[in-house]
């Protein structure tokens, strides 16, 4: 029992340390603000799609609202065969700069059917006629300096890849905002690995890389046997052939906004569907770092439960355990949520902390084998 109290407070201390580190490249990593530009810059956005007939006319409406020129802007919408009217609604939209691309009408070389959005996104690089690709989801909201955003870093920096920050909608329930929350704290933790040159976290629902790099490292050969991943692989790809080429847009209005999911189900799908490319990550800081926080929170949870049925002495490691976790994940959320303006998700920190423990140690365990299901398909590891 003592050499198991001493291992766990080991534990403890080192996830102390990986959070304030956290926290500590959060804060040294430089926003990015620019000035008003003079477009120069023609760009293509692409859009993935599948069964997106609620969503994907709002995201097309956030895009002719863009403070960027629609003159300078062409719309790819790749539409993964979709089994409702998203393909129609696009096809009768007015909008002149907005391309509808069907998946079903083109084949890979062995003559197999276009599936999955890591096809989508390479048949759309191939066809888009501009040398900036910016990617969004169909169920997005854009904010109307968004391209701007990504053209004043390309244009000013030379950044042959950017990535920007995503957050939920405002949410209402306890479990939406616990989404929220969490969702809010990875992005820190994006912004903190690109301090420190850990180029392996992004989101591609917020993305924009130069058309010349994606062709340059091939697209997706040599991930492109894992299921997800068209943003974590592909950034570090890009990174390794461009170093020091790409940046994060640390800044609130460069931000896109998406749904938290509605039910537990959902939640446990998306859940295992990025814990699905843990084991494909370049960067084995990453794979270090998520093994030290799944030991930490299985620790935590295994002295709880020695405290109450076996030994009384395993509470003096839990209420220091519970104590830190508490105090360094505050410090790391508190400064992303004022950064972003997000204030408002700390009201469910201790709450959440409690959902956390217990979602970290079911996904981590399970979430490497288990398969998940992602827009009404079954996807096996």
């Amino acid at each position: 029992m003592v050499v198991w109290l001493i291992v766990s407070g080991l534990v403890a201390c080192l996830y102390l340390a990986m959070m304030l580190r956290y926290w500590w490249s959060w804060r040294n990593y430089p926003a990015t603000f620019f000035p008003p530009l003079v477009p120069k810059t023609k760009v293509t956005v692409l859009i993935p799609a599948r069964n997106e007939e609620n969503n994907i006319l709002n995201v097309l409406t956030d895009l002719s609202q863009q403070t960027y020129p629609a003159s300078f802007t062409e719309i790819l919408v790749l539409d993964d065969h979709s089994e409702d009217k998203t393909a129609d609604l696009v096809l009768t939209n007015d909008r002149k700069n907005v391309r509808l691309i069907q998946l079903a009408n083109f084949k890979d070389e062995q003559g197999n059917a276009l599936t999955l959005k890591k096809k989508a996104i390479e048949l759309g690089v191939s066809q888009a006629s501009n040398e900036l690709i910016i990617v969004t989801d169909a169920d997005c909201r854009l904010p109307k300096e968004w391209i701007e955003n990504y053209v004043s870093v390309y244009q000013q920096k030379g950044s042959k890849m950017m990535a920007g920050p995503v957050f939920f909608q405002p949410a209402h329930s306890i479990f939406e905002q616990f989404q929220a929350l969490d969702f809010m704290g990875m992005m820190g933790i994006t912004v903190a690995y690109f301090q420190q040159r850990i180029f392996n976290m992004c989101n591609g629902s917020n993305l924009a890389y130069e058309k010349a790099a994606f062709q340059a490292v091939e697209g997706y050969k040599g991930i492109d046997h894992v299921a997800s991943g068209d943003d974590m692989l592909l950034i570090y790809k890009i990174e390794q052939q461009f170093p020091g080429k790409v940046t994060y847009l640390k800044n609130p209005n460069a931000a896109v906004l998406t749904r938290p999911e509605s039910g537990l189900s959902a939640f446990f799908q998306q859940r295992i569907r990025w814990t699905s490319k843990a084991g494909a990550y370049q960067d084995k800081r990453i794979s270090r770092d998520l093994t030290l926080a799944l030991a930490f929170n299985i620790f935590l949870l295994t002295n709880l439960f020695l405290f109450l049925f076996i030994d009384h002495r395993a509470i003096l490691v839990f209420v220091p355990q519970i104590i830190c976790k508490f105090v360094v994940e505050w410090i790391l959320l508190n400064a992303v949520s004022r950064f972003y303006k997000l204030s408002q998700l700390m009201d469910v920190f201790i709450p959440s902390q409690f959902l956390h423990i217990a979602y970290i140690v079911v996904i981590g365990l399970l979430g490497v084998f288990l398969p998940y299901r992602w827009k009404g398909r079954k996807i096996n590891k």
